[in-house]
């Protein structure tokens, strides 16, 4: 088997069936929905941004073997029969992660709370999506959502009242070494979630720089969800500070709002083992394959390769955009290939 590793973090095309835990405290796989309205004649394009944006960094940061349904509802689809049918589709097992991510239209109804809106209207309660969502019986279950948060009454028609509007681990401590809730939403009760034309929502655009930083970005291991949502809170009202105070548009756009508030409702519960240390990052011993890439001989303990699940015998062409140079025995670190 021929492998292409796309980046630091091991982007692998793997047949392996056997998935355990390196040390007994990963989650076994992480199943991902991504929901974004990209139908929408408004936000669609922005959207669209964030939903690519999060895809790409699920298949970036989790190995392959790692992932296990990465599902994507977009433009038309995005209704709630297709929403609910999705999730019940995903193949969640006890000791797996489960997580939605959804970014489109929403507002904060009095008496009832947040509210999604999905393609063709229908309005549908946040906390349904994640009762629905914690049915699956997964071990961690992450709903994020990035939607506005205006306020109205809940006696008005929703639809007339929307807003228009590398040491690096983080992705495994988050996703496969907590357990429990997590449940971020893009707004406060009364704030629009913004979006930008260049970088799409603010807070998606937010998350996912916090979530691409190598470790010795976060204050101490394990990496908690409790820490990253401080982080993309700082960033998030940072981003909306800059935008307002160097715009008058901007202020004229989002009349009477001067920040945007992360709001988290639960950040899961950290397993409180560090990812055990090892003084490599890929970790793999290989000899020459007859000037076609090299085969992997041996492969280190708590390394990054072991944990994609790379196997002795396979042979490995390329890490990121250089090829493997035959000379030499060892990679310790992706820095290794010219």
């Amino acid at each position: 088997m021929r492998r292409n590793l796309a980046s630091a973090t091991l982007l692998l095309l793997l047949t392996s069936s056997t998935l355990m835990a390196l040390d007994g405290h990963d989650a076994r796989q992480l199943h991902a929905l991504i929901v974004a309205d990209t139908a929408d004649r408004n936000v669609g394009a922005m959207v669209d941004i964030d939903g690519k944006n999060f895809y790409n960094l699920l298949t970036d940061e989790i190995p392959a073997n790692r992932r296990g349904r990465v599902g994507v509802l977009k433009g038309n689809r995005v209704t709630k029969n297709e929403l609910f049918q999705a999730i019940d589709q995903m193949p969640v097992q006890p000791n797996d992660s489960v997580f939605l991510y959804f970014t489109g239209h929403g507002a904060f109804v009095q008496d009832q709370g947040q509210v999604l809106k999905m393609t063709d209207g229908e309005i549908v309660l946040r906390k349904t999506i994640l009762d629905h969502l914690k049915g699956k019986g997964a071990r961690l279950t992450v709903l994020i959502t990035d939607a506005c948060s205006n306020i109205i009454t809940s006696k008005l028609k929703l639809y007339a009242s929307m807003a228009e509007g590398i040491d690096h681990d983080v992705c495994r401590y988050l996703f496969f070494r907590h357990t429990g809730v997590v449940d971020l939403h893009a707004a406060a009760p009364g704030e629009e979630a913004i979006a930008l034309k260049d970088i799409g929502s603010i807070f998606t655009h937010s998350l996912i720089a916090v979530l691409q930083q190598p470790n010795s970005a976060f204050q101490q291991t394990p990496i908690t969800w409790r820490e990253v949502a401080g982080q993309v809170t700082d960033r998030t009202k940072e981003r909306f500070r800059m935008e307002y105070e160097s715009s008058r548009d901007f202020q004229l756009l989002f009349p009477g709002q001067t920040t945007q508030t992360v709001k988290a409702a639960g950040l899961g519960e950290p397993i409180p083992v560090p990812i055990p240390k090892a003084q490599w990052r890929l970790g793999i011993r290989m000899v020459d394959a007859g000037g076609q890439g090299v085969r992997i001989t041996e492969v280190f303990p708590h390394s990054q390769a072991e944990w994609a699940g790379i196997q002795v015998g396979e042979i490995l062409f390329r890490v990121e955009t250089g090829r493997v140079d035959p000379q030499v025995t060892h990679i310790r670190t992706t820095a290794d290939i010219g």
